[in-house]
């Protein structure tokens, strides 16, 4: 009987650590050709930012509600602009498998455009005080995660440069020995 108890208590523990806070939201933006792809991860919590945003929806049974609902909130709180300062458009949202858990939703979100310069994310900022927005960028080699939340509501998305550094490393290389090799039949006539 011990050592049910104990399974159980590590398996629920586990389960716990598994679960998103209901103040956090993913989301990894993907440029792909004239389309800026973001993949969306809300908490449960989300249906508490739409029903805030558009109240109608507290008693609403259907789905069709709510997806035009999610559009209209997608279109004010994510901002996708451009190198140029334009907004990209909005184009369509399809949803995803959530992967087994069933306290959160995966939506790719589709934009038009691309040179994406400036993201906006205010999503779930009316009903969280303390919500925090993460955001891969898939070209981003540093790694990094850039962060909204109610104090900073943006970030500027680093440039993407195809520019690769190791082949100016292999050019020099064979200059450099060249080069060595002109000085050393110098020196030695």
């Amino acid at each position: 009987m011990k050592i049910r108890s104990t399974l159980l208590l590590l398996f629920l523990s586990t389960k716990l650590l598994l679960a998103h806070e209901v103040n956090e939201a993913f989301f990894t933006i993907t440029e792909n050709g004239n389309t800026v792809e973001v993949e969306a991860e809300f908490p449960w919590t989300m249906r508490n930012a739409l029903i805030a945003f558009n109240p109608s929806l507290e008693h609403a049974t259907d789905k069709n509600e709510f997806e035009s609902t999610f559009v209209e909130y997608i279109k004010t709180h994510l901002i996708l602009k451009d190198i140029n300062g334009n907004i990209l458009e909005y184009l369509d949202f399809k949803e995803l498998e959530n992967n087994g858990h069933s306290h959160q939703s995966n939506y790719l979100i589709l934009f038009r455009g691309n040179k994406l310069h400036e993201v906006i994310n205010t999503i779930m900022f009316n009903v969280n005080d303390n919500q925090e927005n993460y955001h891969t960028i898939d070209h981003n080699t540093t790694g990094k995660i850039f962060t909204t939340n109610k104090q900073v509501n943006n970030f500027y998305v680093p440039e993407y440069s195809s520019f690769n550094y190791w082949y100016v490393l292999l050019l020099l290389i064979p200059l450099f020995y060249i080069i060595k090799r002109y000085f050393i039949l110098k020196g030695s006539t």
